[in-house]
């Protein structure tokens, strides 16, 4: 159950001020904001600038790295799969993006190109992806993935049950549902990165 509990970085935030002890207002004052936003980070609801995640790593004595990611990578890079184009679909490639300084085998970056996904994945930044593709399950529903469909095309979309069984739907916030869609395999969101905020 831990390892659930400790998934997301709003998970392994709330888990670190509880062992040392802090209250959210606490945790706020010590990082230099407003007492109301540590909920939200905790919540997932969006994450912090850089310089506050560092404030953040550096109170609750861990890194940057270990919130966001669950771990300290080792230096590099992070590889990028594609980029998002029209519609929120996948456009492939392989680079290196030099972003956090990063690397860490089961995380790729997928770089954003349009607004589908907006406002939690915005033009410009890069959403974080598991790099292992893995078949849909039940703990997947209501969360962000990298879905490839049967069709071939790969698309991020917030991924539910559909009324069809063994078959999907798909939300975007700015763009038409895709619904009972065939999907071969997911690459679940674990966080998104914004260009300017991370870059090294």
């Amino acid at each position: 159950m831990q390892a659930l509990e400790l998934a997301t970085f709003g998970a392994r935030l709330r888990a670190l001020r509880r062992a040392r002890g802090l209250s959210q207002v606490q945790l706020a004052r010590a990082i230099g904001r407003h007492h109301s936003v540590i909920g939200p980070y905790e919540r997932d609801e969006f994450l912090p600038a850089r310089p506050v995640l560092e404030r953040l790593a550096a109170v609750l004595g861990t890194s940057p790295e270990y919130l966001l990611f669950g771990r300290s990578p080792q230096r590099g890079h992070l590889p990028q799969l594609g980029s998002l184009g029209p519609a929120g679909v996948l456009r492939t490639g392989h680079h290196e993006v030099a972003l956090l300084g990063l690397r860490h085998e089961a995380l790729m970056l997928v770089a954003i190109e349009d607004d589908s996904m907006a406002p939690v994945h915005r033009p410009g930044g890069f959403a974080v992806v598991e790099a292992a593709p893995q078949a849909v399950h039940e703990e997947l529903f209501g969360r962000e993935a990298l879905a490839e469909l049967a069709d071939g095309r790969v698309v991020l979309r917030r991924l539910f049950p559909s009324a069809s069984t063994g078959r999907y739907d798909l939300v975007a916030w700015n763009a038409p549902p895709l619904q009972a869609v065939e999907v071969r395999s997911v690459r679940p969101v674990v966080g998104f990165l914004h260009r300017q905020a991370f870059a090294a």
